[in-house]
């Protein structure tokens, strides 16, 4: 499966997103890094828009100086975005072995950061589109978390449970 069609999958499909848990750590790791630039896309015409757009008067060096800017700024912008998701990925699969443990289900830490990697897509995505085009507020950290914990736990009621002795 492409990771366009994970992509996708991972917006609706909470038993995929379960079912992803097995693959390797590799694909995770380089879904994440595929998410980063997804990511960067929206917030790079968010910037170009607020650029192109502003009452301030353009000038030709203003512009050649900032486009320079942005040229030098483009790959830390990318690993700092990729940086967070695998901060707060990694932070999520804690919380989620946690509550994994207590309901006595079947998996652990690398099951839990594969799924965590693809649950957090929607939240996302959808959340750095509202942040840039619509509003910008500290709440929607907040909301962020509590959508992709939604999405962590959609996917956990898909794990098996662990075999207790009779």
């Amino acid at each position: 499966m492409s990771k366009t069609q994970q992509l996708i999958k991972s917006f609706y499909h909470s038993k995929m997103l379960a079912a992803f848990r097995i693959q390797p750590m590799g694909k995770a790791i380089s879904y994440l890094f595929f998410l980063s630039v997804v990511i960067l896309i929206p917030v790079l015409l968010g910037s170009l828009f607020t650029y192109f757009f502003t009452e301030e008067e353009f000038t030709a060096a203003s512009g050649v100086s900032s486009g320079i800017f942005i040229v030098i700024f483009l790959p830390f912008l990318y690993f700092f975005i990729a940086a967070a998701l695998f901060c707060l990925v990694s932070i999520l699969a804690s919380m989620a072995l946690l509550y994994t443990r207590i309901r006595s289900l079947r998996t652990d830490y690398k099951q839990l950061w594969n799924i965590t990697a693809f649950s957090i897509t929607a939240p996302t995505i959808v959340f750095v589109l509202l942040e840039i085009f619509i509003f910008s507020s500290s709440w929607l950290i907040i909301l962020h978390l509590f959508f992709s914990l939604i999405y962590i736990g959609l996917a956990l009621q898909h794990l098996p449970t662990k075999n207790r002795p009779a």
